[in-house]
């Protein structure tokens, strides 16, 4: 729990220095004695009070825009992440994901594609390269559910939501001529839908079915509580 305390207290350093706060050491004990606080009152881990007090703060009108936002929109998730990359695509937002990658080839690939790293690993955050923001990143309690963890990442970087990418890879969907696609296509979905996507790296096929209606509610319903 020490690990993670000291990632807390680095972040909400950042925000308060980013926000010109005078005694910064005395605000970053007031934010982590609030969590202290918290954690016993709500009967909650301090990783997730610690979540839950860096959300409010960051999510104030004043810190807002102090954080940086990701290169091009771009993430790459750490090997337990493979749920939130699939959120992140369906958002809008281009999410790398392999699976069983490790730590020193998550940093490489992060510096190739100047991603943002996304992981739960403390202990990844103490690397000198992650501390210090050469490569920008994002701790997360492991606890979390997917989207908890989807609602932390759209505060932290003021994200909205976007046209969907591909959830199987993130590329990029563009609509194509259904004509062109019909021994794709289930029969019955053929005849009642028109419009039809396809990915332009992996060539899956996509419509706007009842299962992307509710990804859609659900995003909608998150891009609701981001200012909460």
């Amino acid at each position: 729990m020490s690990r993670i305390r000291k990632a807390y207290e680095a972040r909400f350093r950042a925000l308060l220095e980013a926000a010109g706060a005078r005694r910064l050491e005395q605000g970053v004990e007031w934010l982590v004695g609030k969590a202290q606080r918290a954690s016993l009152r709500e009967g909650i881990s301090l990783a997730n009070a610690l979540t839950q007090v860096y959300g409010q703060l960051s999510a104030r009108p004043r810190f807002q825009g102090l954080r940086a936002a990701p290169t091009a929109g771009l993430f790459f998730c750490d090997a337990g992440l493979g749920g939130l990359a699939r959120w992140l695509r369906a958002a809008g937002y281009d999410a790398l994901w392999e699976a069983g990658i490790d730590d020193d080839e998550l940093l490489r690939q992060g510096v190739k594609h100047s991603a943002v790293i996304l992981t739960t690993d403390s202990m990844l955050m103490e690397r000198r390269v992650l501390r210090d923001r050469i490569i920008p990143a994002l701790w997360m309690p492991p606890t979390l559910t997917i989207a908890a963890q989807l609602l932390l990442v759209f505060r932290e970087f003021g994200l909205v939501a976007r046209d969907s990418r591909c959830m199987s890879c993130g590329g990029e969907l563009r609509r194509a001529p259904k004509e062109a696609l019909q021994n794709r296509i289930p029969p019955r979905t053929y005849r009642w839908l028109e419009d039809f996507f396809v990915c332009n790296r992996c060539g899956k096929v996509f419509w706007h079915g009842t299962h992307w209606a509710r990804i859609r509610s659900e995003l909608e319903t998150l891009c609701n509580r981001v200012g909460d």
